[in-house]
């Protein structure tokens, strides 16, 4: 993408991303619980990556892919991932929809 993503860090320790251009979220990185919440809610994308402990995870929305994000996904790189892969890292009661 041709701008500048900016991120936020809440204290719970999951991460906003923004557009800088327009200080709109296009994607959140967080526990699984989380990103599943999001992905549903908002119908974004949700991405993977096996090789960070216990798993790292993003959703985002269009037409932005990993890459696009300033974090390293570790050697195994993103998978894309759908709401029962994401249900498979946390219990049904974590979620929240």
């Amino acid at each position: 993408m041709t701008h500048k993503i900016i991120l936020h860090t809440a204290y719970d320790g999951t991460i906003t991303f923004k557009e800088s251009f327009t200080n709109r979220a296009i994607g959140y990185a967080g526990w699984a619980g989380f990103i599943y919440t999001i992905a549903h809610t908002q119908g974004w994308k949700a991405f993977g990556s096996p090789s960070q402990e216990s798993g790292y995870f993003v959703a985002l929305s269009s037409p932005y892919s990993p890459e696009d994000l300033p974090i390293d996904p570790g050697f195994d790189g993103w998978h894309r991932l759908s709401l029962d892969d994401l249900l498979d890292f946390v219990g049904e009661d974590e979620v929240v929809v």
